[in-house]
């Protein structure tokens, strides 16, 4: 980085890595994988009656909030409607809202990132074509199968489209 510390750093939840930013990087605004949070909530929530409709509250109050004041309404709606003041996940979201909810990031340019996205998003692409054990060789050769997989689930719809 040229002796020029980062102004923003997203990561997981990690408490050991977010005292570390604190200490190595203190101007720095860390901010918390939004989506390692959003794919948390159907474990966190599985045992509510209302899981379904958990979810899609909690995922409006997140996404569909265009300030702070609505956040804060629409998290408390929540938190009455389905009876989770005791939650202590949400709560503990709830406390670190402002490093992970899209509005209290508006601030700080993140060249419209919200996760660790660059590495999870190059773990999915490859998650079923290789793993630790995979040689030089077997790479190429599933890298080859992967991109030809994306190209048809890409081109086939548009394809069938076409022909009908």
């Amino acid at each position: 980085m040229s002796g020029i510390p980062p102004k923003a750093i997203i990561t997981d939840q990690c408490k050991a890595m977010q005292r570390a930013i604190e200490i190595v990087f203190p101007d720095a605004r860390h901010r918390w994988c939004l989506w390692h949070i959003m794919k948390k909530i159907p474990k966190k929530l599985r045992g509510y009656a209302q899981c379904e409709a958990m979810k899609r509250s909690l995922h409006m109050s997140v996404y569909d909030s265009l300030t702070e004041a609505e956040f804060e309404e629409s998290w408390r709606i929540m938190i009455c409607k389905y009876d989770l003041l005791d939650n202590e996940w949400l709560g503990s979201l709830y406390e670190e809202r402002r490093r992970w909810v899209p509005v209290f990031a508006k601030n700080v340019f993140w060249a419209g990132m919200s996760t660790t996205q660059r590495s999870e998003s190059m773990h999915a692409f490859f998650d079923k074509y290789v793993n630790s054990k995979t040689t030089l060789k077997q790479f190429v050769e599933q890298y080859d199968n992967a991109l030809r997989d994306k190209w048809e689930k890409r081109i086939g719809p548009i394809l069938t489209h076409l022909t009908l």
